[in-house]
């Protein structure tokens, strides 16, 4: 049994965020916020025009709910064929349980079990390698995969801090099918469990104390960086990604000749260029949703392929590399497969 990657769409919230708009917006509320932040100008928060919010219009099952359905409406796959729903979310709705059972309540997949999956950043990846092989054992015959983030547009203090403006929301699923022929040339997954906790989601300070997320009077969730920090991810990352995309490359026994589109995380234009520079490719070999979608987390790799698709920067048959790290260089993964 093979695994086909059949299709790839996305579902992008109406409500677009004009970065400089708002940052004008920012300044006449408060002049003194760009001098404010420190990090304001790091090459690490650069290079996204616009972006989408989610919230308050749309919940995180809102947005599975829609991708889902879309996905099934273009590739005319009745609900009730659905074996699996993988799911990834970043924020899910609840603290507990994940959106995954209601996804596929609401869609009508009534013999579906699911499986949530978290590897941060490359969790489109771990879910389709996930697919591939559930496909492959022969216990499943249609799976779809889907990221879900909604994350920015929840949290309104992180947003007045200029560093927050590379980060949007989005969704996207892809279908897996049992076929004749395999669209996975080669996967690539490995964790660096050294760099663990470089970047994280907490809470902030309350008048200059630290509490847990679970404790009461915590604060805003928000993402601490410091340039010390940044500098340690910066070197995590400008080495992870092109290592993963060589390594695949190697066991799909394929030369950078042969892929005829690159995606990687679309993080920041820094990071993209660097990459690009150490894997030998030309931005016309590649594919990037950066400026107009934002980092996604683990939506930006789903929703650049299904932006590729549906721009017809990829057509059937032509092969793709992608690679991505997570979590400030603690994971990577990449992949090979043929549309």
């Amino acid at each position: 049994m093979k695994a086909k990657l059949v299709h790839v769409t996305n579902f992008m919230p109406e409500r677009i965020i004009n970065n400089a708009f708002f940052m004008r917006e920012l300044a006449i509320k408060n002049p003194d916020l760009v001098e404010q932040d420190k990090l304001a100008d790091n090459p690490f928060f650069k290079g996204v025009e616009e972006r989408r919010f989610a919230s308050p219009d749309y919940t995180s099952a809102d947005l599975g709910e829609r991708v889902l359905n879309k996905l099934l409406a273009e590739t005319g796959t009745p609900a009730d064929k659905i074996d699996l729903i993988i799911l990834s979310c970043i924020f899910n709705d609840t603290f507990w349980p994940g959106i995954a059972s209601t996804v596929q309540y609401r869609t009508g997949a009534k013999h579906a079990s699911f499986l949530h999956i978290d590897t941060s950043c490359c969790s489109f990846i771990s879910g389709l390698n996930t697919a591939a092989a559930f496909i492959r054992s022969g216990q499943y015959k249609t799976i779809v995969v889907i990221t879900v983030t909604n994350f920015i547009s929840r949290l309104n203090e992180f947003q007045t801090s200029p560093r927050s403006f590379v980060l949007g929301d989005g969704a996207a699923a892809a279908l897996v099918q049992a076929d004749h022929e395999d669209s996975f040339l080669a996967f690539r997954e490995q964790s660096f469990g050294q760099h663990y906790g470089l970047m994280r989601f907490e809470p902030d300070f309350v008048n200059g104390v630290f509490y847990n997320y679970w404790e009461r009077g915590c604060g805003p969730i928000t993402v601490n960086f410091t340039k010390e920090s940044l500098e340690k991810i910066r070197n995590n990352a400008v080495d992870i990604v092109p290592d993963m995309i060589g390594l695949v490359l190697q066991d799909a026994k394929m030369r950078i000749d042969d892929i005829d589109c690159f995606i990687t995380h679309q993080p920041n234009d820094f990071f993209i260029d660097t990459w690009r520079k150490k894997i030998g490719i030309t931005n016309e070999q590649a594919h990037d949703t950066l400026k107009k979608y934002g980092n996604m987390f683990q939506g930006s790799i789903s929703v650049t392929l299904a932006d590729a698709i549906e721009n017809r920067r990829v057509h059937s048959g032509d092969k793709i590399a992608i690679g991505t790290f997570s979590n400030g260089g603690d994971f990577g993964a990449s992949v090979v497969l043929r549309i």
